[in-house]
């Protein structure tokens, strides 16, 4: 192989393991939100709701478990676009109160900023196993 080549595949091989490792952190910290979020009929936890370019607006009619929601999320994040930014939002009118008021004894420090606590964990170690 020329230099040239060798400098191609590098090139491919780190292209491949960013978008890796930035699904990855996508995944984890949504997955985290999700099994962090108080969960009483399932209406809080099916309402996470994934996009990209902007937030979602609007509720979701539905009650789920967390390991649906997880999965679905899963589902969402694998077909995005790499390169865009991605939202999670909860647009229920508690979802506020959950998160920054200790409404919830299943949550009282809330999920979201529990997990943001973590982020430079959680991206760290996505980008230790997605290394080139």
């Amino acid at each position: 192989m020329s230099f040239a080549a060798d400098v191609q595949k590098f090139s491919r091989m780190a292209s491949q393991s960013l978008e890796k490792t930035a699904r990855a952190v996508e995944i984890q910290v949504f997955a985290e939100v999700i099994n962090l979020s108080p969960r009483r009929t399932g209406r809080f936890v099916g309402n996470w709701q994934i996009s990209q370019g902007a937030p979602t607006d609007g509720e979701l009619a539905r009650e789920i478990e967390k390991q649906q929601a997880i999965n679905e999320m899963n589902e969402v994040v694998a077909a995005l676009k790499g390169g865009g930014v991605t939202f999670m939002a909860n647009n229920l009118p508690y979802a506020h109160r959950l998160e920054f008021d200790g409404w919830s004894k299943q949550a009282p420090q809330g999920m979201v900023r529990r997990t943001v606590a973590r982020f430079n964990q959680i991206a760290d170690e996505a980008a230790r196993k997605n290394r080139v």
